[in-house]
């Protein structure tokens, strides 16, 4: 091969592998969002981000709420799924202060939300149930997502946060009925029975007998005096 040959066939080379360094490899571009809101069911308050803790939600021990979970692509709509947010997966740990009404010993939620186009979302709604007797507690609930591209060279992530406040009644203060006097009873008084002359004896008896005897002769007596003196 002469010189100019190997000059030519250089310069060829490296035109190609310049070429090939150059030429921009084509990225695909999912965009992944997360919101959480959280509704008190039961106070019938409105839908909420609450995402901090002045802006919590109030909620009482024993009141039900709904957290919802939104997953979106806000991506621009592509060819060949370019934009496609793929292996999308929700998780949802539980913090102490509430439970689920359907499963309250499930404490960690994982959806999976598949793959979501651009532009779209995918939601998910659970409820769950107060259980912190704290007054002023702050319950913060975190929701995060993982996604991917569908070939797998843009990962994803993210998290959203929903707050509750805790509020406990104060317990109300029972009234003291007051005590309705008792009325006195009327005391029963008893008559007095009349004593008993004591039981003397048979000869006491022919005493008091002849005692009468005397005293009614006497005054026979003083009546037949009488009467001769008015005759």
């Amino acid at each position: 091969m002469s010189t100019m040959s190997k000059v030519v066939s250089a310069g060829v080379l490296s035109v190609v592998v310049a070429g090939s360094i150059a030429a921009p490899a084509f990225a695909w571009h999912p965009k992944g969002m997360i919101n959480k809101t959280v509704q008190n069911v039961t106070a019938g308050t409105a839908v909420s981000d609450a995402n901090t803790a002045t802006a919590a939600v109030s909620a009482k021990p024993g009141d039900i709420l709904k957290y919802t979970i939104t997953v979106s692509n806000t991506a621009e709509a592509a060819d060949q799924h370019y934009n496609d947010l793929a292996l999308t997966v929700m998780t949802d740990q539980l913090p102490v202060g509430v439970e689920l009404v359907d499963s309250p010993a499930k404490r960690t939620i994982t959806e999976n939300m598949g793959t979501i186009l651009p532009g779209k979302n995918v939601s998910k709604t659970y409820t769950v149930k107060v259980t912190s007797t704290t007054n002023g507690a702050v319950i913060e609930n975190k929701a995060c997502f993982t996604a991917d591209s569908v070939v797998k060279d843009n990962p994803q992530k993210g998290c959203d946060t929903a707050d509750v406040k805790v509020t406990v009644p104060p317990t109300p203060v029972t009234p003291v009925t007051p005590t309705t006097p008792t009325t006195p009873e009327t005391p029963v008084v008893t008559p007095e029975q009349p004593a008993v002359l004591p039981n003397a004896g048979m000869g006491s008896n022919i005493a008091i007998f002849a005692l009468g005897a005397t005293v009614l002769g006497y005054a026979a007596s003083m009546l037949r005096s009488k009467y001769r003196q008015t005759a």
